[in-house]
């Protein structure tokens, strides 16, 4: 019982950054715009932005969500 616990939190831990995403991906392009990005964290700016948007596509995808989470730049 313990292991599945254990193995159930782990696996919730590691889905939250991509329910984040689907939650802020408002248009279901897959990808979180600076706009959607400001609806769940009114503080962000265009610079905040720049700093998770580590490809420079101008979209933030489930990878740059999951490390920007991970490195604590968004809250998890």
């Amino acid at each position: 019982m313990k292991i599945m616990l254990t193995t159930t939190a782990a696996l919730v831990a590691l889905a939250a950054p991509t329910w984040a995403q689907n939650a802020m991906d408002t248009d279901g392009d897959g990808n979180v715009s600076l706009e959607e990005l400001q609806v769940a964290y009114p503080d962000a700016t265009e610079d905040t932005f720049a700093v998770l948007d580590t490809d420079g596509d101008g979209v933030l995808s489930d990878a740059e969500i999951l490390a920007a989470t991970e490195a604590g730049q968004l809250p998890s």
